[in-house]
């Protein structure tokens, strides 16, 4: 209806000469209605892009609480602007993204495990020229079935951020016997990245809830009825592909020897245990996650921290 130059005009008057919409009317003789609908074209166009900068403020009194509550070092919430899952995700993301700038450098090993919450801090990760420091996967990422865990894609980003050689582990997350697991375990380079991965002074994953639409499940690692057989155990969530109860313990002992990665306990070792978490749905993951003593830093948002507490 309307041509670019038109759009781009109208669009450059009205938001970089801060001219209202009747005075641009009277300087090119359109009416104001078409001003308008020409401005809602150059948004519909992409002529147009807003950016909306607002602070991630935390909410003080719940942190404080969460701390004392499960004895942690950090902890951040994330405040709730909008009811939406999709935004309160982005928001967590992007205070995780700005927390790792920060306090990553050049001695830094950054182990990173992969999924649906690390994907959202990929997006808000800050360009930070590290080539010393060195990021690792922290668990196996190779899917066993068409569905793509997008392991490898997510590593690449972090690497390519902070200008940081990147370790992959290359091997599924679950496999089907320990016999197996042992043996994969004995590959020189598989060996070096668990190694790397233990030695990590910088962990960095989500917390997931047991649901079938964990990508753990997706991803074809649970043969038919395993997986509701882990519910009826009573798991509530995994950290790196391992399940715990809401008491953070380990629920299959089993399903444990058989996955690949580094063991919940290590985690507790490390300077900047770093576990994120959004939406009231994992409120019982973020519980057992906290009282296994598994991190020391959290990212969390407002609703789940109420929910916890």
């Amino acid at each position: 209806m309307y041509t670019n130059q038109e759009m781009i005009i109208v669009a450059r008057m009205y938001y970089e000469m801060n001219l209202t919409q009747k005075e641009i009317a009277e300087k090119l003789r359109y009416s104001r209605p078409t001003v308008s609908r020409i401005i809602d074209a150059a948004f519909k166009a992409g002529i147009v892009d807003v950016k909306i900068n607002y602070p991630l403020d935390s909410v003080i009194e719940l942190e404080d609480e969460i701390k004392r509550k499960y004895n942690l070092e950090n902890v951040f919430v994330i405040p709730v602007y909008i009811h939406n899952s999709h935004l309160i995700q982005n928001d967590v993301g992007k205070a995780a993204a700005n927390y790792l700038y920060e306090i990553c450098d050049n001695k830094s090993i950054l182990g990173v495990s992969w999924g649906t919450t690390l994907n959202g801090v990929v997006p808000y990760l800050k360009p930070k020229v590290l080539p010393n420091m060195k990021i690792v996967q922290l668990n196996g990422g190779a899917a066993k079935s068409t569905f793509s865990t997008g392991s490898v894609a997510l590593l690449e980003k972090f690497s390519k951020t902070f200008s940081s050689d990147q370790y992959l582990l290359p091997v599924p997350s679950i496999v089907d016997s320990s016999l197996i697991a042992d043996a994969i375990m004995t590959d020189s380079s598989i060996e070096y990245a668990l190694d790397l991965g233990r030695r990590s002074n910088i962990a960095v994953y989500g917390i997931g809830n047991v649901s079938h639409n964990s990508v753990l499940y997706k991803g074809g690692y649970f043969k038919e009825g395993a997986y509701d057989e882990l519910i009826a155990k009573k798991a509530v969530g995994d950290i790196c592909s391992r399940y715990f109860s809401v008491d953070g313990q380990i629920v299959d002992e089993e399903l444990n020897r058989r996955t690949i990665g580094l063991k919940l306990e290590e985690l507790r070792k490390k300077d900047f245990s770093i576990a994120i978490a959004s939406g009231i749905e994992k409120a019982e993951s973020v519980k057992g996650a906290l009282k296994g003593g598994y991190a020391n830093t959290i990212f969390i948002d407002e609703e789940l921290a109420k929910k916890i507490i």
